[in-house]
């Protein structure tokens, strides 16, 4: 095997003749969080890149630390935990919007979000999988006679004639809500874009005009980025998109276009915030290094 099991010993000799400093909280740190999740996680900016080259293994920056890279760890894991309560934000939003627009046109109609016909023709076959989990959720159709999933949703079930859009809404995931934006036909997506413009407008001193498209991309964007928090994965660095060309302060930018501007001027003081803090405890390219990642400094020029 090329990558053996390897005691927490023996993994703190390995960063040790990589060139990392370790004390007594080493063990403990690799006990607790792993070495994979933190050491190659977040080892990148303190990287030997010449010496790397050289030798072909990893080689560390002279005076790197091991508590140094954990800083790094724990840095980006705040920073997820923070952007979690925005996205959340976000996602409510969209949520709101779309199942109060889809009400308003659809009034009258017994649970319309399972028919086919109230989506956009070009989106039906992806309204088809949606409608099936909704279906699924709520005991329809083939699955009629089943429990429903949410006790929410059973007790709508149970004791009212029809089960409300803004309630099968909290059911669905922001991914979910962002496909159901998607399959709405072309009227209804402008009326979501115009209470979205609204919104801006109650707490912007300027306007913002949302195409369908622009929205769209917006929480494609939002939900990608609310993905990697979710499963816990790197995010201050992270790419998104088709060409891997959206990065951190793209999604914060984002999210400015959709929050109040109070939530989006706290959101923007407090990563500040914890990027001072963090350059307090890293060496200075290093931090240059992960601040550039965000987005948060100019790219570095190319030679």
């Amino acid at each position: 095997m090329d990558k053996p099991f390897k005691t927490i010993d023996e993994q703190v000799s390995l960063l040790e003749s990589r060139g990392v400093c370790t004390d007594p909280s080493a063990r403990s740190i690799l006990m607790r969080e792993g070495y994979y999740p933190v050491v190659n996680g977040y080892k990148g900016p303190f990287l030997d890149t010449w010496a790397c080259k050289s030798l072909g293994h990893d080689m560390y920056r002279s005076g790197t630390h091991l508590s140094d890279i954990y800083r790094l760890f724990r840095f980006d894991r705040d920073l997820r935990m923070l952007m979690f309560r925005y996205f959340a934000a976000a996602e409510a939003t969209l949520k709101t919007t779309c199942a109060y627009r889809f009400a308003q046109r659809n009034i009258g109609a017994r649970e319309p979000y399972l028919d086919i016909e109230r989506y956009s023709p070009k989106m039906s076959r992806t309204a088809a999988i949606l409608i099936d989990d909704i279906q699924k959720a709520l005991g329809r159709g083939t699955y009629q006679g089943k429990r429903p999933k949410k006790r929410y949703l059973e007790h709508y079930v149970s004791n009212h004639d029809e089960v409300p859009v803004w309630v099968v809404m909290k059911y669905l995931s922001l991914g979910q809500a962002s496909i159901f934006y998607h399959c709405l036909d072309e009227s209804t997506r402008n009326e979501v874009c115009k209470s979205f413009g609204a919104l801006y407008g109650q707490t912007h001193p300027d306007i913002h005009r949302f195409s369908p498209r622009e929205l769209g991309l917006v929480y494609d964007r939002i939900k990608d980025f609310r993905n990697i928090c979710a499963h816990d994965e790197r995010l201050y660095c992270a790419r998104v998109g088709k060409l891997c060309d959206i990065g951190f302060s793209d999604v914060m930018n984002d999210l400015a276009l959709v929050l109040p501007y109070s939530e989006e001027c706290e959101m923007r003081a407090k990563i500040a915030s914890m990027l001072a803090d963090l350059a307090c405890d890293l060496p200075i390219d290093c931090w240059t290094t992960v601040a550039r990642d965000m987005g948060m400094l100019p790219a570095k020029p190319t030679e």
